[in-house]
């Protein structure tokens, strides 16, 4: 069984899918009308089972996976909508939801790193390419971090430039500069970021 809803934020809504062994996928979705037809299109890419043999044993003919069960139920997502209710209004720095995560040993290694970079703070992608001892790999980082299927709750809004430059989010650069103000930080001139100061 797979479910999903749509969550309204304070940025753009959002679209929770879920199955058995947790969430898969949180999106940005700027137009809201198509949150239906985008949680079954998550479901397939990521829940879909291949045709089988048929038992015959002639091995001329297969057999159609059963159906995907996909059904929109709010109340299976209540937990995540009051952890991002909570990190939005600034009472929660972590998240505690359980998370399905997909991909290749690279995108995994990615999304690893990214889960532990702190709540405030910020990483070069050229920084997570050298933490994973990969330093040449700055580019193929940008890639993961861009396929990210689960945003805010795998923090690569705190993913920057060179420099601090703000570049490369799925949800937009404003959304990303949006994140970043929530989180402490400032804006200096045009699209660069610093981390917030105390003295």
């Amino acid at each position: 069984m797979i479910h999903y809803t749509l969550l309204r934020t304070v940025l753009d809504p959002l679209l929770a899918v879920a199955g058995p062994a947790g969430l898969v996928r949180l999106e940005f979705l700027p137009r809201a009308w198509e949150y239906h037809t985008r949680a079954h299109a998550v479901a397939r890419q990521n829940f879909a089972a291949p045709a089988l043999a048929a038992a015959d044993g002639n091995g001329d003919e297969t057999v159609p996976p059963p159906p995907l069960v996909v059904t929109e139920d709010a109340s299976c997502f209540a937990e995540l909508r009051d952890q991002l209710a909570e990190y939005f209004t600034g009472q929660r720095e972590v998240f505690d939801i359980e998370l399905d995560l997909r991909g290749s040993d690279f995108q995994m290694k990615v999304l690893r790193q990214l889960q532990r970079i702190p709540f405030g703070k910020l990483r070069t992608y050229g920084q997570l390419a050298r933490t994973m001892r990969q330093p040449k790999a700055t580019r193929a980082v940008g890639q993961a971090a861009g396929h990210n299927p689960l945003p805010i709750l795998i923090p690569c809004h705190r993913l920057v430039g060179k420099g601090g430059s703000l570049v490369g989010f799925a949800g937009g650069i404003t959304t990303k500069a949006r994140l970043l103000r929530l989180e402490g930080h400032t804006l200096g001139d045009a699209a660069r970021i610093e981390e917030p100061k105390l003295f």
